[in-house]
């Protein structure tokens, strides 16, 4: 789970901008994860805020620092993986700090960057509740290898250390190696740790995974299928069941159809013939499961497009009321959601993105730092202009010269 974020100098993003993701209350340990040590991180983190105010870049900003730590490069030309620098500081380094929790251990990594190379990273780890040095490396020069100092508690033999350091390109992360090399025993705090990011943090929506495979993989598990077909009966879809076969015998590929019920009839329609809102949901149950059955990070833009907000709300507390230590990071537009108890109860897991009048680009203010009293509603305020956040819109009415307006 992550901790704390800062990012300056990334696309929108001109200065700093810190999250934080600990929560302040114990109330409810359901909406929470303990640490030790005080710390309690929450399970949601929502940005709202108006079109262009920034809020996909922020997620964009979350996944890449996990792309730069987990990718790497076989050719040293390659750019850095990252997106372009904010655009009066094109000449200037992006720089991100992440401080996050795998495997129960916390990490915190710092990295600058240009497009071209790697200047420095810091990654260090805390694997007695202590904080150790995991890795430091530093840029020398185009053609020369990076300096690399590994910390003495990951037990490193001079032969790992060795290959670590032949093979790490300026354009790419010290961890990221492990993906390119083989490697002994030895490095198994590595391994652990790009393990971990390999599977457990997800990028953001992939539009070349069709709903289409996702359920034909829903099928090949029984665990998978069931909670499906559970949450499309709690949706009030009318969805009793879900298949995979051919529409005739002149086709060749399988297509899914529905098992669908009025009254006491039961008939069939393909997934083609479903609503928008039901595919946007039957493709946000796979996160919901994985998030449920295991720890997950995921980053999703714009969770709520297509799905009723009652139905938005419902989903959000099955991931609360079931989860153990997964993450939900998103973008909203549903502000219907600041009215409801779970937002103005847990402010903590509300961000507004604003783009600043001056200087064009994005900040970001969680919703307890204004501090309004816990009566005022979310929405409320929100709406009213309290929190920004929202667009500045000029008058509906438009002053057209006469010639154009036939």
């Amino acid at each position: 789970m992550i901790r704390e974020f800062w990012v300056e100098n990334f696309l929108s993003i001109k200065e700093r901008q810190t999250l934080n993701f600990e929560t302040k209350s114990n109330e409810d340990e359901w909406a929470s994860v303990d640490f030790g040590g005080g710390k309690r991180i929450n399970k949601l983190a929502i940005f709202y805020g108006a079109n262009a105010s920034g809020k996909s870049n922020i997620l964009k900003a979350l996944v890449n620092v996990f792309e730069i730590l987990f990718y790497p490069f076989n050719n040293k030309s390659e750019k850095v993986n990252s997106k372009r620098p904010f655009v009066l500081c094109a000449d200037k380094p992006t720089q991100m700090h992440i401080s996050f929790y795998a495997n129960h251990i916390r990490y915190d990594y710092k990295v600058s960057y240009t497009s071209e190379h790697i200047i420095q990273e810091v990654l260090e780890w805390f694997p007695n509740g202590s904080k150790s040095l995991f890795y430091e490396r530093n840029f020398i020069s185009e053609d020369s290898q990076a300096a690399i100092k590994f910390g003495q508690s990951l037990g490193l033999s001079a032969k790992t250390k060795d290959i670590f350091l032949q093979n790490t390109f300026n354009n790419h992360s010290v961890l990221s190696c492990f993906g390119k090399k083989s490697f002994e025993a030895d490095a198994k705090p590595i391994a652990n740790l790009y393990n971990w990011i390999a599977r457990y943090i997800h990028r953001l929506d992939n539009p070349d995974f069709s709903l289409d495979d996702l359920l034909k993989q829903v099928l090949e598990n029984e665990n998978t299928k069931r909670f499906f077909i559970q949450m499309l009966g709690k949706a009030d879809f009318n969805i009793v069941d879900f298949h995979a076969h051919t529409a005739n015998e002149n086709d060749e590929q399988t297509k899914i159809f529905f098992d669908c019920k009025a009254g006491d009839a039961i008939f069939s329609l393909g997934l083609d013939e479903q609503s928008q809102g039901t595919k946007k949901f039957l493709s946000n149950l796979s996160t919901l499961y994985y998030a449920i059955s295991n720890h997950h990070i995921y980053f999703i833009d714009e969770i709520d497009s297509e799905l009723h907000d009652d139905l938005l709300l419902y989903f959000l507390n099955v991931f609360l009321m079931n989860s153990k230590e997964s993450q939900l990071i998103f973008t909203s537009q549903e502000t219907s959601l600041l009215n409801e108890d779970l937002l103005n109860t847990h402010r903590d897991f509300v961000f507004f993105a604003e783009k600043n009048r001056d200087g064009a680009y994005s900040e970001y203010t969680r919703a307890d730092e204004f501090r309004l009293h816990k009566n005022l509603s979310l929405y409320k305020s929100y709406r009213n202009g309290r929190l920004g956040a929202i667009p500045q819109l000029g008058s509906p009415l438009l002053y057209l010269k006469n010639d154009e307006k036939d």
